[in-house]
């Protein structure tokens, strides 16, 4: 099996607003032309219209930020344990 993945992380200056990761089987996957013989896959549409849809967003609708949850360290066993 071939699968696609596409990793997306919106960030709005040192603020990160959304980590998020779509597979999809590449026989599945819809090509959409742009012309001049380009395409664009779905998944990739699918991306960016998260993306825009996500820094359109109000502040409100973003909700807090704590820049002291963003630079924490990351104590990785003892996440693992």
């Amino acid at each position: 099996m071939s699968m696609k993945r596409r990793a997306l992380f919106v960030h709005d200056g040192p603020r990160r607003l959304c980590k998020d990761d779509m597979m999809l089987h590449s026989e599945l996957e819809v090509r959409l032309p742009l012309g001049n013989g380009r395409y664009v896959t779905d998944l990739d549409k699918l991306t960016l219209d998260r993306a825009n849809g996500i820094h359109a967003a109000t502040e409100e609708e973003r909700g807090p930020w704590d820049p002291e949850a963003d630079s924490a360290e990351v104590d990785i066993a003892q996440l693992m344990s």
